[in-house]
């Protein structure tokens, strides 16, 4: 099922014992464009702490109440390994995270999910070789994690100028993978317009200048369906 992330941020987050937080941010790689991990604002429970869950962890979207909900209880997360508040994510982090949850390590692999085209499926964490893991570490990380809250508003530009800003993206919780972006017209006449584009368009990304480039030109992006609300494009796709 197709979800807006700006939506998922808005839900409460639902630990088999309860409710720990919501949803603070999204980080996805940004080489098969997935979400890797969500990061739960859990302060009121579980201050000074920097909570990450990967999809894996996920039993459902739940749409209608409007939360996420986990399999482990908060005992399980308040003894989880510590990772720093103000430190970028880093490879050792996310193993001791996987060894930890027993999370599938979705960097091994050639599937989406490392073995696996889902998250859905938890692997035994301890059966690896640490040597033979170190090797196939530094063969297949290739990839940097990407904060989905700083990636909205960079400009996005067609072959020949500016389209506009992204403000949403879309992305599919059977595999948690990115799919669209939902792109803010900067010039439109009406007082929104909004446009959509499937992420296989994008051409390069400069995460240091925050620009986007895909593979369209302005006049096919005009000739194409403008939303003014960005509500109604969910039904179109």
């Amino acid at each position: 099922m197709l979800f807006f992330t700006s939506d998922l941020k808005d839900y409460h987050v639902h630990a088999a014992d309860g409710e720990m937080g919501k949803v603070k941010d999204l980080y996805f790689d940004d080489n098969n464009w997935a979400i890797r991990y969500a990061v739960i604002d859990a302060r009121k429970w579980l201050p000074g702490r920097r909570v990450l869950l990967s999809p894996t962890s996920f039993i459902t979207v739940n749409e209608n109440e409007g939360h996420l909900e986990v399999k482990h209880d908060k005992d399980t997360i308040r003894n989880s390994p510590s990772i720093p508040e103000d430190q970028p994510m880093t490879q050792d982090m996310e193993d001791t995270l996987a060894g930890y949850y027993g999370w599938s390590r979705y960097w091994m692999g050639n599937l989406l999910w490392g073995p696996n085209v889902t998250p859905a499926t938890d692997l035994d964490s301890n059966t690896e070789n640490p040597q033979i893991f170190e090797e196939k570490l530094d063969e297949q990380k290739r990839y940097d994690l990407r904060s989905e809250d700083e990636t909205n508003g960079f400009k996005v530009h067609a072959d020949d100028g500016k389209i506009g800003t992204l403000t949403d993206m879309v992305f599919n919780s059977d595999n948690w993978k990115l799919e669209y972006m939902v792109v803010r017209d900067s010039e439109a006449i009406v007082e929104e317009a909004y446009y959509v584009f499937d992420l296989s368009t994008i051409e390069s990304v400069d995460w240091f200048e925050e620009d986007i480039y895909i593979n369209t030109t302005l006049a096919k992006v005009k000739a194409d369906k403008v939303y003014e609300r960005k509500q109604s494009i969910m039904a179109s796709l």
